[in-house]
């Protein structure tokens, strides 16, 4: 007779490492701090927020969804907190989520790493195969920040903007430099990735997609005759959460583990556009 497998009931340090298997915390940069940003690691975990940000949205969807634990990919913590003054933003977010008593746990740049992470998604969601990392990993060469391949079929660079705009649903494309009659090679670098423009340049790319473009950047694009894309921070990493919701699915139902996962698919990106409406002619 066959039995199911007792399903059982994981703990925040569970998921912590599930999660680092997958993202391993040696591909974080130095400056970050990713893993567990509060909550007791004991605590059992039936219900799983996921989200880019961590803000008082996500925190009213933890509660909506009566989360016992959020995964956000950028940390709640940067830096070391000297008190937990609730008039600061930081202390007072933090005392929301323990005051729930919801942990939270971030995987940021080794999650923008990692195989199967934020830039290969959003590779995958520009079409873009045959990948490599913009900046190999010492300790996993596999793996690194940003990437590098090719598109499917060659595009103009008119049509390539389109293609990122509406890939992304974004409703307007800041782009710069470029003036090419082909692109198949793309780069690529979720986030803020104007440090790594120079290695983007180096791989013979046609176009660089990023986000929040320095101005000596966007210049040296111009003078080196890359296009260089702002398709947005939020807009080149929120769909994230849809791989690490996928992750957590696959790992539950291995393992096996009693939880339920939920996506906050209404997150908002912070920034905004003003459109300039037409004046009515008398």
């Amino acid at each position: 007779m066959l039995h199911l497998a007792q399903k059982m009931t994981p703990s925040v340090k569970d998921i912590e490492e599930a999660l680092f298997e997958w993202a391993p915390r040696s591909l974080a940069e130095e400056w970050d701090n990713v893993g567990l940003q509060c909550g007791d690691p004991d605590n059992p975990v039936k219900r799983v927020a996921i989200c880019l940000d961590m803000t008082p949205s996500s925190l009213s969807f933890a509660l909506k969804t009566n989360s016992d634990l959020v995964i956000s990919h950028h940390p709640l913590i940067f830096k070391p907190l000297s008190c937990l003054n609730l008039k600061d933003y930081t202390a007072r977010l933090l005392a929301g989520f323990l005051r729930h008593d919801i942990s939270v746990i971030s995987m940021h740049t080794n999650l923008d790493s990692c195989q199967g992470g934020v830039n290969d998604k959003l590779c995958e969601l520009l079409g873009i195969g045959d990948t490599s990392p913009l900046m190999p990993s010492s300790s996993m060469p596999e793996a690194g920040l940003g990437r590098v391949g090719r598109l499917e079929k060659p595009m103009s660079q008119e049509e390539f903007i389109e293609h990122v705009g509406q890939s992304l649903g974004l409703d307007c494309v800041p782009f710069a430099g470029g003036n090419r009659k082909s692109i198949s090679l793309v780069a690529v670098c979720s986030g803020s990735g104007s440090t790594l423009f120079d290695q983007a340049l180096a791989t013979g790319a046609q176009a660089y997609v990023t986000a929040e473009i320095k101005h000596s950047v966007a210049r040296k694009a111009e003078a080196e005759d890359i296009l260089i894309v702002d398709a947005g921070h939020f807009q080149t990493e929120h769909p994230v959460v849809i791989s690490l919701s996928q992750f957590l699915t696959r790992t539950a139902e291995a393992r096996p583990w009693d939880i339920s996962v939920e996506v906050f698919r209404d997150e908002k990106s912070p920034t905004r556009h003003w459109k300039k409406t037409n004046e009515k002619q008398n």
